[in-house]
């Protein structure tokens, strides 16, 4: 470990975790929606077409939900290493 390194910025992680207490219980509402749907409605013909709608619906919503929190809990202020130079032999 180098000694000289700064530690994470405590706002970066406080980040997110609001953000999963925000998409954690968000998470499992569409969850336990879409199994009530799953369990009542027949799932023939035109309702289960919306059925497949709201299904994917859903799966996008919980991996934009996500995807924020990870955005979130990144830590953007570091800039990556440059990639090494290649010099031509001349």
């Amino acid at each position: 470990m180098d000694p000289y390194t700064t530690p994470p910025r405590r706002s970066r992680w406080r980040r997110g975790v609001y953000a999963a207490g925000l998409v954690i219980p968000f998470t499992a509402s569409q969850v336990w929606a879409l199994l009530v749907l799953l369990r009542l409605a027949p799932l023939d013909g035109l309702v289960g077409q919306a059925f497949v709608l709201v299904l994917l619906g859903s799966a996008v919503a919980i991996w934009a939900g996500w995807r924020w929190t990870w955005q979130l809990g990144r830590d953007r202020d570091v800039k990556p290493e440059p990639a090494p130079k290649t010099r031509i032999p001349s």
